[in-house]
């Protein structure tokens, strides 16, 4: 297995039990770790610890997961399958917006507020753009109570927003046809994350931060070494290697459900989705960043973006539920996909209705329940730890998301409601 660079250089208490108590002592020196301080528009800086833990997925959970412990000096491995940023990986898409508007669901407008400000501070640290701040707009038929409701949640979040009238919408954005808008839930400070390069920059920086990188497929714990009294003693690998941890975090996404069948494939389910990119008509800036805003449209089941980075105007339908194997399934742009996108240039941005399909991708959801994230340890390994069910919005959250993992493992206090919230529940 050969560790791979992909840039150059570009954070309570459960008890001991978080870990296991041999876990716990190697990597606590013996005593239950203190709160850390906290820089809240970093992220806590966790206290240095020693001990090794292998994170198996480079994508928006183990990806942070892993620099906030390699950060607190833990030895750790990222290993993933086809390397950050992979083709194949849900996180490793061209881009991915930040929104705060979540319904009545008031924690994840939370943790996009501050996990915006962390990928600011990180950016700026790190020097590289990841974020441009393109705003958003949600078009509705009407104002409904559940609108008013996402608004009320967004005012007590301190987020900046605006309901805007059918009529305003097209003065304002004269791109949009607004015929059947009855109005726009408007979000200024939303943004779009370069995801591909994130992914491969927080990689970069786990390495800079001492962890090591490794590209190699897991294998399912149940075809490795065996468990012995509740604990995993080393991680398998395709071609015979293992790999030995005191704990061991599966953030792989898509690929969980077949790495714990019996425990998570009634759990997460793996739809594909067709995204479409169009070229805007020469000398057209009109639909590219910051000319237009992110938007969506629920009604009619359809999201997108402006052009950025010169990769076309994003258009991504979406409500199939057809299963993909994000190994072997070709990514392929379905025909009645790409017609939905079409109709719905037609209808909202009518300038773009004839330009061409410049560039598409295929890639998959890991859809959990509810759309909650499942974030638990194992309920039969003590020192296995299950880091998922993303359900399409957990790139966002990556910098905080990496935290609290984080702070999981290493038995830090948490709050206990979200931990009850992304229990993993076990099989009957």
């Amino acid at each position: 297995m050969k560790r791979r660079t992909f840039l150059a250089r570009g954070g309570g208490l459960v008890g001991a039990a978080a870990l296991g108590s041999k876990a716990a002592q190697t990597l606590a020196g013996g005593e239950l770790l203190p709160p850390p301080a906290r820089d809240p528009a970093r992220g806590a800086r966790l206290p240095r610890s020693g001990g090794r833990i292998v994170v198996v997925g480079a994508g928006a959970f183990g990806g942070w997961t892993a620099l906030h412990l390699a950060e607190a000096g833990v030895e750790v491995v990222l290993v993933d399958a086809y390397g950050p940023g992979s083709a194949r990986a849900t996180s490793g898409g061209d881009s991915r917006g930040l929104r705060f508007a979540y319904g009545d669901r008031a924690i994840y407008t939370r943790w996009a507020v501050e996990a915006a400000q962390r990928w600011r501070v990180r950016q700026e640290e790190w020097g590289t753009e990841l974020m441009l701040t393109t705003g958003r707009i949600s078009l509705f038929p009407a104002l409904t109570e559940a609108t008013r409701t996402t608004m009320s949640v967004l005012e007590g979040a301190g987020v900046d927003h605006e309901w805007i009238e059918g009529a305003e919408v097209g003065r304002r954005w004269p791109q949009v046809a607004p015929a059947g808008v009855g109005g726009a839930l408007w979000e200024p400070d939303a943004t779009a994350i370069r995801a591909n390069l994130a992914c491969r920059v927080v990689a970069a920086n786990v390495e800079a931060a001492g962890g090591e990188l490794r590209v190699a497929r897991a294998l399912p714990p149940s075809d490795g070494p065996a468990p012995a009294a509740g604990r995993l003693p080393a991680l398998g690998f395709e071609g015979g290697d293992s790999l030995e941890a005191d704990a061991f975090v599966f953030a792989c996404g898509s690929w969980l459900a077949g790495l714990f069948p019996d425990l998570l494939g009634d759990q997460i389910s793996v739809p594909r989705r067709d995204v479409f990119f169009f070229g805007p008509p020469a000398g057209d800036d009109r639909f590219s960043h910051p000319n237009l805003p992110n938007f969506s449209e629920g009604s009619r089941s359809v999201y997108g973006f402006p052009d950025l980075d010169g990769f076309g105007f994003k258009v991504a339908p979406f409500g199939g539920l057809d299963p993909f194997d994000p190994d072997t399934d070709e990514r392929v742009p379905a025909a009645h996909w790409l017609r939905r996108a079409r109709e719905y240039l037609a209808l909202r941005f009518p300038a773009m209705a004839d330009q061409p399909l410049v560039h598409s991708r295929v890639c998959q959801l890991e859809n959990a329940p509810g759309d909650h994230f499942l974030i638990d340890r194992h309920p039969e390994l003590e020192n296995v730890w299950i880091a998922g069910g993303g359900s399409g919005h957990a790139f966002k959250h990556g910098p905080v998301l990496g935290e609290y993992i984080a702070r999981r493992v290493l038995g830090q206090e948490t709050d206990p409601e979200l931990d009850a919230l992304w229990r993993v529940s076990a099989p009957d």
